[in-house]
């Protein structure tokens, strides 16, 4: 749909205001949109607030994925409400009116804290010390098996979040259990040497080694256990520990198995850290009511605490949510259908950085971090991905 002729100032016409409307429509539905047409409101008070602003931070402050974003803004490229820049996405002028006159947006300015980047909290000294020896284990982390969802946390968030347990009184003199730890969020917190106990179990041998390799060089204790989340706990673990932290698969079969885990080690009440990616909201509502048939309540939620290093699809960055527990029960679930890529099975197409081939990935190639080129590259850039169908 083209929007042909210029808005004049003042009012929005009747014809005019019925047009904007039908886009918005036009735009989610050509972009297949969960969320709606909302979700292509909020993109353009991003832009508008923010502008000139590149795709990855639209998605970032609508938290939305990123190739929804990508594939939004080239619609709306196209209807003349934004054009691009070097600098990144801006309004035109058809784009101003749009926003101001048929959205009714006013105030160009964010207000969230530029100190603590919404988080609520900032590192002092003493956690930065911390966060610089966490930076030089992070760079020793094995290549990440997305198979099994794996995406690393920054250095920057697992101290972030060693620190927020700190502040709500969930680190000192507490029984920590992380619930899988590809994250390392267990460095930071057993450098600040103040929780009772920290355990890890995790399926992935290397980084259990990394972390007792850590615990040995720097005179921590942290107890390392391998173990298939899909099984129940060992009873040694089980009704022993007062906190949890996880940041699951982000599905809600693999959340409920994780959070269940969790439940294990907790018994009847205890406290929940959960690190999760932002969903549309049919499947946030599936979510919040596992969450709550468990036991939890959402006591804390915090938007774009979490960033990655390399996830784009998710625009680097997830909540955390502290939940409090009683009366829990676990409920698992299926535990065969806990990843992504078997819920969601795509087929992602990646362009050799040296040559130029594109290749497929999802089928006899299973994970980007096995691809070898002809050519011998080894970078590669995700262009396209697609549904398989069933």
């Amino acid at each position: 749909m083209k929007i042909i002729g210029k808005i004049g100032k003042g009012k929005i016409k009747v014809d005019e205001k019925a047009k904007f409307s039908i886009l918005l429509d036009s735009v989610a539905k050509k972009a297949d949109i969960a969320e709606g047409k909302r979700a292509v409101e909020d993109i353009i008070r991003v832009i508008y607030r923010h502008q000139p602003i590149s795709t990855k931070k639209i998605a970032q402050k609508t938290r939305l994925p990123l190739p929804i974003v990508a594939k939004v803004r080239t619609i709306l490229e196209r209807e003349r409400i934004l054009k691009r820049t070097k600098k990144g996405a801006e309004l035109t002028d058809l784009g101003k009116e749009f926003a101001e006159n048929f959205l009714k947006l006013k105030y160009k300015k964010s207000l969230t804290c530029k100190t603590c980047n919404g988080r609520g909290i900032v590192l002092d000294e003493f956690f930065e010390d911390i966060l610089n020896k966490v930076r030089v284990w992070a760079k020793k982390r094995p290549v990440a098996d997305t198979t099994i969802d794996q995406s690393f946390a920054t250095p920057e968030t697992s101290t972030y979040r060693a620190a927020l347990m700190y502040e709500r009184g969930d680190l000192e003199g507490k029984r920590i259990l992380f619930v899988g730890d590809d994250d390392l969020t267990s460095l930071p917190t057993a450098l600040t040497n103040m929780a009772e106990e920290i355990v890890v179990v995790d399926i992935d041998e290397r980084i259990l080694k990394l972390i007792e390799k850590f615990s040995e060089k720097e005179g921590v204790e942290i107890k390392t256990i391998k173990h298939d989340l899909r099984n129940p706990l060992p009873e040694d673990l089980k009704e022993r520990f007062d906190v949890i932290s996880t940041d699951p698969p982000y599905t809600v079969n693999g959340l409920k198995l994780f959070l269940s885990r969790g439940i294990e080690g907790l018994g009847k009440e205890g406290i929940a850290y959960l690190s999760y990616s932002h969903k549309p909201i049919d499947e946030w509502l599936l979510i919040q009511k596992a969450i709550t048939d468990m036991g939890f309540v959402i006591s804390e939620l915090i938007p774009n605490f979490n960033y990655y290093e390399g996830s784009e699809i998710i625009a680097n960055t997830t909540f955390m949510a502290r939940l409090v527990g009683r009366n829990l029960k676990p409920s698992v679930g299926d535990i065969e259908k806990i990843y992504t890529g078997l819920v969601k099975p795509v087929i992602r197409y990646y362009k050799c950085l040296k040559c130029g081939k594109i290749h497929k990935v999802g089928e006899e190639v299973k994970k980007v971090e096995d691809l070898v080129c002809e050519c011998g590259g080894r970078k590669f850039k995700m262009i396209k991905r697609e549904k398989i169908k069933e």
